[in-house]
């Protein structure tokens, strides 16, 4: 993994690392992926931490399970890896600040209440 993998958490990073595959052709549409065991060891983390970047995989369209039979990539994943720019972070955090003084705004109604 390069350094855009730099940064970023360890489930993350494993699920950067088969996204590339899958966008390179190393990993075929179609294909079933080794088991979630055998997957751990080969990026070196822990199971749990490999079944989350499966399931993040899963939801943005890049795998698929099959019941019974194993995890597969899927048939159409997505063509491009969604881009977050500066400018979505920036909004993500304005909407987490206001978010964050709405709670203390009422938690300090609450606390006002119970004082009472």
């Amino acid at each position: 993994m390069g350094s855009e993998a730099a940064g970023l958490a360890a489930y993350e990073r494993v699920a950067a690392s088969i996204r590339t595959a899958v966008a390179s052709g190393e990993l075929a549409p179609g294909e079933r992926l080794p088991g979630n065991r055998d997957l751990a060891q080969q990026h070196k983390v822990s199971l749990p931490t490999l079944q989350r970047a499966v399931a993040l995989l899963q939801e943005e369209g890049w795998l698929v399970p099959r019941a019974s039979v194993g995890v597969y990539v899927s048939d159409d994943p997505p063509k491009e890896q969604p881009v977050v720019t500066l400018t979505d972070i920036r909004r993500a955090v304005v909407e987490l600040r206001t978010a964050v003084s709405a709670i203390e705004e009422r938690l300090d109604r609450l606390e006002d209440a119970s004082d009472r």
